[in-house]
């Protein structure tokens, strides 16, 4: 199950974004990695709600690139519109 974060700015994110599970080797040393719980309580519950499902989220802490540690490690990526 894949869910990956990266990018090369760190915007603040008003528009949706994934998560997508990525494993240890592939995190880029410039990473910036959190850990679940220093996130705020809105940003938990939508990296909760996008490991379960593969919905977009809105989590205005988190940027492009950031890594959650979580039940895995899981990169935030911006959602693409077609």
């Amino acid at each position: 199950m894949s869910r990956t974060v990266r990018g090369s700015t760190h915007d603040d994110l008003t528009d949706s974004v994934t998560v997508v599970r990525t494993c240890v080797e592939e995190i880029e040393p410039s990473a910036t990695v959190r850990h679940y719980d220093q996130l705020t309580d809105r940003s938990q519950a939508a990296v909760a709600a996008a490991v379960d499902g593969h919905q977009p989220i809105r989590a205005p802490d988190l940027s492009t690139g950031d890594v959650v540690r979580y039940t895995g490690y899981y990169e935030v990526r911006s959602v693409t519109h077609d």
